[in-house]
């Protein structure tokens, strides 16, 4: 395989954050609109929008909208255009805290998600030894040197700039590979920072992680109004009317989230999963042994532990992703299927890739 510069590589990886931070927001700025156009096909700001609600510059009301239009399903695009446009600032304002706290404090939050702590040089020195030999070779910065205590054998690298890049080890591979096999999988992480890979990965965890909130948010609103209802029709039915409407609100929002969900997995899925054959080639010619991380890649399929975790958006980052490993049986269709929809090629390939280096 013929080995991508790196200055390549960074200008990619570059171009690629800066259109995953146009992206994203555009997503989820959609949703909010459909989110709209669904409330009032249903006449909802006819129905329950208060007078107060007003444009500033004309003095115009949405009830004075609504009384332009019969009470009945449809759209009405001068209220879905001026409700949208009026709770836009506020939506944008959200995003954007929400964005730029997790961008900054991304390390700690990936941290407290995979239970990793820092590795002190005094609990392992070997390990320090191959990082810091291996940065001095590639001219790499040293990064931080975070574990976690699994058996499993897996790997990462993480962080935005100089201070918070980040590379994550579990116990059982530091256990379990050789100092060779070892040396060759820090070498592919460190070639993730060195190319920014973990700068794109981590705009894609942000913002995924922000449609995953807002669709626990709805599901866990329509479980409370489920309970309420229940126990509402029980006492009397009172007050029913308000846990359908506001259970109403929650359904159109789960669908509609789902659906960015959806958009902004196929978004993170145009990051091209090259960027993994990538780092295979940069940490085959920093250790200018590709035989042993084909090594420490088979040993690392056999058990990459950390599926508890349970958040693929991190996941993405493992250097082999344990839920898209599987035993062999897939064939046709369906393994077609499989490969379209992971976040990294096929193991076996790369194997084969780096035994022909």
């Amino acid at each position: 395989m013929k080995y991508v510069g790196m200055q390549t590589q960074i200008w990619r990886n570059n171009r690629n954050t800066v259109i995953l931070l146009l992206m994203y927001p555009i997503i989820i700025i959609a949703m909010f609109w459909a989110f709209v156009f669904v409330l009032d096909y249903f006449s909802v700001f006819c129905a329950f929008t208060p007078d107060a609600l007003m444009d500033a510059v004309t003095g115009t009301t949405v009830k004075d909208v609504c009384l332009e239009y019969p009470r009945s399903y449809g759209s009405h695009w001068p209220i879905v255009w001026f409700c949208f446009l009026k709770a836009l600032p506020a939506v944008v304002v959200i995003v954007a805290t929400w964005s730029i706290l997790s961008y900054c404090s991304n390390v700690s939050i990936i941290r407290r998600i995979t239970h990793a702590r820092p590795l002190q040089r005094k609990e392992n020195v070997r390990v320090y030894n191959i990082v810091e030999n291996l940065c001095i070779a590639g001219g790499i910065e040293m990064p931080q040197i975070d574990i976690i205590d699994d058996p499993g054998l897996n790997a990462f690298a993480s962080g935005i700039d100089i201070k918070s890049f980040t590379v994550t080890l579990t116990t059982g591979i530091i256990e379990k590979l050789n100092d060779e096999e070892l040396s060759a999988v820090v070498a592919h992480e460190l070639t993730h920072i060195k190319n920014r890979d973990t700068r794109l990965m981590v705009v894609c965890i942000v913002f995924v992680g922000l449609v995953s909130i807002m669709q626990s948010i709805f599901i866990e609103t329509i479980k409370g109004m489920l309970y309420g209802a229940t126990h509402s029709r029980r006492r009397n039915r009172k007050g029913g009317g308000g846990i359908l409407i506001i259970l109403f609100f929650a359904l159109v929002g789960l669908v509609i989230s789902t659906v960015a969900y959806f958009f902004s997995f196929i978004n993170r899925l145009a990051i091209s999963r090259k960027r993994e054959y990538v780092a295979d080639a940069g940490a085959a010619e920093l250790c200018a042994n590709p035989l042993a991380l084909a090594s420490a890649l088979r040993k690392i399929s056999e058990e990459p532990g950390l599926a508890y975790i349970g958040r693929n958006d991190v996941a993405q980052l493992y250097i082999i992703h344990p839920d898209e490993e599987n035993d062999g049986l897939l064939q046709g269709l369906t393994k077609t299927i499989d490969t379209i929809f992971s976040t990294h090629p096929d193991t076996l390939e790369r194997i084969q890739i780096l035994e022909q280096f």
